[in-house]
């Protein structure tokens, strides 16, 4: 089995026994870390090891970014060092179908080494962000996953660090390239115009999703403290701009030679089997 680790914070016990209940309940076992807190006595110390410079000025993070980003990265130092195969990490806000356990249960580092993947999104987010809800990829493959799922590489930004899978060869190279992450962690590995993790990881994703990301039931700590600091309201850095300009050319050229497509994401669970399938 595919081994699962599930970040979360002490302080939301709760949180922690919903997703370890339905980790449970689809006969998987997974392991706990815990999760920096930027609540926690002496937190801005952890900003000390997160700074990278500029690029952190086109995408600034809180101290709640800081601490989930270096929560992940430390995780990453775990996962560097284990056997060939892939791993998976859960946030606690995370909400499972049952075709999780298949993924689980699959050689899932196996299909990620046979596409050149080094991480795969596994979460259907469901809020308003087009990038999000829409993504552009490249269609690599249908997989017996949940009445039929598509693989995709990923073409442009997409978002999100609830649920993915992760290689250890890739781990490593993440921590070799950059020491420091400099910019929020969902940033650092799938954004296609920071660039930090993303041509390393190569990354890909499902659809549909195995893994809902579940904030309109649970809320986010980070969203409000990156609202309170005036960072959602779409503002950017010139330099950022450019950046996001550039790479619209390139995938509007993309889209329409075919290279690519935009996909509708799902969630397994909201997919209704066909009559043969029930």
């Amino acid at each position: 089995m595919t081994p699962i680790f599930a970040i979360s914070l002490d302080r939301s016990p709760d949180r922690w026994h919903a997703l370890s209940a339905q980790i449970e309940a689809l006969g998987l076992s997974c392991e706990r870390i815990a999760a920096l807190d930027r609540l926690a006595p002496g937190a801005e110390r952890h900003r000390a090891a997160f700074a990278a410079g500029r690029i952190g000025r086109d995408y600034p993070a809180t101290l709640g970014d800081v601490c989930c980003s270096l929560t992940h990265q430390g995780l990453w130092r775990r996962i560097a060092g284990m056997a060939d195969g892939a791993v998976i990490v859960l946030e606690d806000d995370a909400r499972l179908s049952p075709a999780f356990a298949e993924l689980a249960r699959s050689d899932l580092g196996g299909l990620m080494r046979q596409h050149g993947l080094g991480a795969l999104k596994l979460e259907h987010w469901p809020g308003g962000e087009r990038s999000r809800r829409f993504p552009l990829g490249r269609k690599l493959a249908e997989l017996p996953l949940g009445g039929g799922t598509l693989l995709y590489r990923q073409a442009a930004t997409f978002l999100g660090t609830c649920a993915y899978a992760i290689t250890p060869e890739a781990a490593g190279r993440l921590l070799a390239a950059h020491p420091k992450l400099g910019v929020p962690v969902d940033h650092f590995m799938f954004s296609a115009s920071a660039r930090r993790g993303y041509p390393i990881l190569n990354p890909g994703f499902l659809n549909p999703a195995p893994v809902l990301h579940d904030f309109p039931a649970l809320g986010s700590d980070i969203l409000a403290e990156r609202i309170a600091a005036g960072l959602s309201n779409g503002s950017q850095s010139p330099r950022r701009r450019a950046r996001e300009w550039l790479l619209k050319r390139r995938l509007v050229h993309a889209l329409r030679m075919a290279q690519i497509e935009r996909v509708e994401m799902r969630w397994m669970g909201d997919v209704v089997p066909p009559p043969s399938e029930r």
